[in-house]
């Protein structure tokens, strides 16, 4: 069974609901990022957050990066309705992505780590394509039972995603708790 976020459901991904639990200009207030960088949004879903950084980095470049050609399809249009011409949108492998080595000054990966079917290659690929003193933001769902989000036996303890980027080579430079139910880690390579 897989553990990718089912397309049919895009529209939760997007939703009011959505904005009022996770307001995308904290988070991205949040990332040591600067308006010309080079950015990918790895498993960017429909664009919830891969508009937003097109928007910010305007004198930068965006990669939304997915493993479903529905999810992209959706970010493309988006990106079509407002002429946001900095959003490279990339199909992808989960562990494999078509950016050279130290391409990024960062990388954003929300609320993918814990659907990756081996989330420490994954970790390993971001690192691969992050320069040398790059950043990346990870965010998750707090592992408890709640009403929203995946189930529970597929989210990542906080302690056990710190531990798997330390691995694939990143060191923690800050945590934020976003809500009752969800966190990111900032972390540099």
């Amino acid at each position: 069974m897989s553990k990718k976020f089912d397309p049919k459901n895009k529209a939760v991904l997007l939703s009011s609901q959505r904005e009022e639990r996770l307001d995308v200009q904290r988070v991205i207030s949040l990332l040591p990022v600067r308006q010309d960088h080079i950015v990918a949004d790895i498993g960017c879903g429909p664009g919830y957050f891969a508009v937003p950084l097109g928007k910010y980095l305007f004198q930068g470049k965006v990669y939304a990066i997915d493993v479903q050609e529905e999810m992209l399809e959706e970010t493309k249009e988006a990106l079509e309705r407002i002429h946001l011409t900095n959003v490279e949108v990339l199909l992808s492998e989960e562990t494999e992505f078509p950016i050279q080595d130290g391409d990024l000054d960062g990388a954003f990966a929300a609320f993918v780590v814990h659907e990756a079917d081996d989330p420490r290659a994954m970790l390993a690929e971001i690192e691969r394509c992050v320069r040398p003193g790059g950043w990346i933001g990870l965010l998750e769902w707090h592992k408890r039972e709640m009403d929203s989000g995946p189930p529970l036996e597929e989210r990542i303890e906080e302690a056990d995603l710190l531990e798997m980027a330390q691995q694939a080579g990143f060191r923690l430079e800050g945590r934020h708790y976003l809500n009752s139910d969800q966190y990111m880690m900032v972390m540099r390579r």
